[in-house]
């Protein structure tokens, strides 16, 4: 029996994910996968997540499974310079899962370029082909760490009432 938070490799996480395996990939992970794992607040108010990744499929993957509710939808963009083994390992992954998928075509993405923009629009494109009942964007990059569950998210979400919260100014005074 492995350890609760041991590291897994890509080559558990390609065996887990055969298509086969993904019930007990879903379950052993500790995916929230039924509805009853979230309250009728959460099943109502939807969200779209774009995930910005290049590197690490573990932290990826645990990212992923921390934000990870069933009603929700999930777009995974990595960098077109990444290794196809990566790539195929994720995209492995989110077919495990009937809510996640990899954005295509793939970006070389350059960090404080536009191109960071662009993989961001390609998922916020298809999320709105894929699923339109999302209420709230929240774009993601594979180092992120959420602080807020799920269920606090809608909370803040509804109180903003359709508003955003991006920082609009160019010049700020400090």
């Amino acid at each position: 029996m492995r350890p609760k938070f041991a590291f897994i490799t890509g080559a558990e996480y390609a065996q887990r994910t055969q298509r086969e395996n993904c019930r007990c990939f879903r379950s052993d992970l500790g995916y929230f996968v039924s509805p009853e794992d979230t309250t009728d607040e959460e099943r109502e108010f939807p969200l779209a997540f774009s995930l910005l990744t290049h590197e690490n499929l573990e932290q990826t993957e645990r990212l992923l499974r921390l934000i990870y509710r069933p009603h929700n939808i999930y777009c995974i963009h990595v960098d077109a310079k990444s290794p196809a083994e990566f790539y195929r390992r994720l995209e492995a992954i989110a077919n495990c899962l009937d809510n996640v998928f990899m954005a295509k075509p793939q970006i070389s993405v350059y960090w404080g370029e536009i191109s960071l923009l662009q993989a961001d629009i390609l998922c916020a494109q298809q999320l709105l082909e894929k699923h339109k009942q999302w209420k709230y964007f929240i774009n993601l990059v594979g180092r992120d760490f959420p602080l807020r569950t799920n269920y606090e998210l809608v909370k803040i979400l509804k109180a903003y009432d359709g508003a955003n919260d991006v920082d609009g100014t160019r010049d700020r005074q400090r």
